[in-house]
């Protein structure tokens, strides 16, 4: 079988469920959520003094304003991070609950591609949430007049589409290989709450994939946010190797 083929096939497979409805309702929810906060605290937000007050944070214009506002205060970086911990147990939890691995692999294909059409399939989802999410930000700025370049929303659609390979992979990874589905929806939970806590370290901001996505935004001179995205593209292939090996020598019972 083709890869192409495989990949349709794994497609097809959520074609009618909740994964890809949930998948477009994140970015609604917090496309409401940013828009009843910018409501009834614009006065505030937008003012020369609440943006003076964030330059410690290296924000200095009211573009910034906003997607810090969308970012951390209404806690973006969070649903993004449990949506794709979702998405990964979802893809992987079919195959567990009806015992379908063994069936998968009598066919004759190869089982790396098995295991990139689901991450494909991840981070299809992944990129279609940080894309759907940038375009309510750049109407949101429209609908409330938000001075400021759309370049600063550009970059940080940019970053945290680098910061979301490390959480596509190392999540797939590990309910991949977990056969307890809530197991690995716990360890991803667990990481994406704890995110804002790992950041508080140098290295573990950089080292663990959800915390990645909490440096996304592109404040100051923009170095952090590079650096998260150099370290999200690293481990989102290092990681990818690894769940390849890993499922290429596992015994499918």
């Amino acid at each position: 079988m083709t890869f192409t083929s495989i990949l349709k096939s794994e497609l097809m497979k959520y074609k009618r469920s909740i994964l890809w409805k949930g998948v477009f309702f994140i970015p609604v929810l917090s496309f409401i959520l940013l828009s009843m906060d910018l409501h009834m605290r614009y006065s505030f937000l937008m003012t020369d003094e609440h943006i003076k007050s964030l330059s410690k944070f290296g924000i200095y214009d009211r573009v910034g304003a906003l997607i810090y506002e969308s970012h951390a205060a209404t806690l973006w970086f969070v649903l993004l991070n449990l949506s794709i911990v979702v998405v990964a147990v979802i893809v992987n939890y079919m195959e567990y609950s009806e015992k379908t691995w063994k069936q998968l692999m009598a066919r004759p294909v190869e089982r790396s591609k098995v295991y990139l059409s689901k991450w494909i399939v991840v981070l299809a989802a992944a990129f279609i949430l940080v894309i759907l999410n940038g375009m309510f930000l750049i109407i949101i700025k429209n609908l409330f007049h938000v001075q400021g370049s759309y370049n600063l929303i550009l970059r940080y659609i940019g970053f945290e589409l680098c910061t979301i390979l490390g959480v596509v992979s190392f999540q797939e990874f590990i309910s991949c290989y977990m056969e307890n589905s809530l197991a690995a929806a716990a360890v991803g939970f667990a990481g994406s709450i704890g995110a804002y806590m790992l950041a508080q370290s140098k290295l573990l901001s950089y080292l663990v994939p959800y915390a990645n996505v909490l440096m996304a935004m592109p404040v100051g001179d923009g170095s952090d946010a590079c650096k998260a995205a150099f370290f999200g593209i690293v481990s989102g292939i290092l990681w990818l190797v690894i769940g390849i090996l890993e499922f290429n020598r596992r015994d499918i019972k």
